[in-house]
């Protein structure tokens, strides 16, 4: 069973983890889990996730994993750069970093309005880091990369707090406040702002950043809520995961080798999302086995 324990655990919750394009691995994870016999499209009926994890949230409680995976391998195999600097010259009609661009063009192909009637009950929360008055513009930017980074960097923690302690604040949307599809697209990519890579969106009015500045896992949405919630992070950390009564941790079970904002690698997406399947698949079986242990 290696890294993963048998569990008898009915997930009701889940909690997809930022990444950008190691998120594929989560999808296969899911993929994975209910090719083993974990019905969690059916028993998770709650959300919660920051950055590109939005995203993969979305099409994994929509069945959309395979689909999610062929469009961005066919949108990344016609892109050969990650940067393009011949557009910095004045008048360029591309932008220089082409992410957002590309983000949001999965995001339009991907959804259509059915699929907010589809995902009507059940309940995605999407976490954006709200800005402190006295830390706007690009200073904020700033500040908020230099804290997080160093904090990750020193503690190596999941769940960091210093962000929030120089007065960020969660900002959270929802599905089921999404006033339009373009309204709910726009909460994805608001949740994933990451300046210059992913420009700031405002959130109804409210200038944001990427959720991870507050929690890249942020399991403490899904706090005192009934039942276990399943947390799947997008990389693998050198401490021991958290271990709490009503969470299970799953991380991949092998470093994933894209980074996570290479937009120029469908192999490396096939491989994050077939690690993903494998990791999934040995997680279902080990809950199967232990259901049937105790029955």
């Amino acid at each position: 069973m290696g890294q993963y324990a048998a569990t008898t655990a009915v997930f009701k919750n889940a909690v997809f983890a930022g990444g950008g394009s190691r998120c594929f691995w989560q999808i296969g994870f899911w993929d994975g889990a209910i090719q083993a016999g974990l019905a969690l499209n059916d028993t998770v009926d709650y959300v919660a996730s920051s950055s590109a994890g939005c995203a993969f949230a979305t099409a994994a409680l929509l069945n959309r994993g395979p689909e999610s995976l062929a469009l961005f391998k066919q949108m990344t195999a016609r892109n050969p750069r990650n940067i393009y600097w011949q557009n910095l010259k004045p008048g360029a009609a591309e932008p220089v970093l082409p992410h957002f661009k590309m983000y949001r063009q999965g995001l339009e192909q991907l959804l259509s309005h059915r699929d907010l009637d589809l995902l009507a009950n059940k309940r995605l929360e999407f976490l954006m880091a709200k800005r402190p008055r006295y830390l706007r513009g690009g200073f904020g930017t700033t500040a908020a990369f230099t804290v997080y980074g160093l904090e990750k960097r020193l503690t190596g923690k999941i769940h960091p707090s210093w962000t929030r302690k120089l007065g960020f604040k969660p900002l959270v949307g929802s599905n089921q406040d999404a006033e339009s599809l373009q309204d709910f697209i726009n909460m994805i990519l608001a949740s994933s702002c990451v300046p210059p890579i992913l420009p700031s969106v405002d959130h109804r009015g409210e200038a944001v950043l990427d959720g991870g500045f507050i929690d890249n896992a942020p399991a403490f949405l899904a706090d005192g809520r009934s039942g276990m919630t399943l947390v799947l992070l997008s990389k693998r950390f050198r401490r021991p995961l958290p271990k709490a009564a009503d969470r299970v941790y799953v991380q991949p079970s092998e470093p994933i080798r894209i980074d996570k904002f290479d937009y120029t690698n469908p192999e490396g997406l096939q491989e994050a999302y077939d690690l993903g399947v494998k990791d999934g698949r040995r997680f279902g079986e080990a809950a199967q086995l232990s259901g049937a242990r105790v029955q």
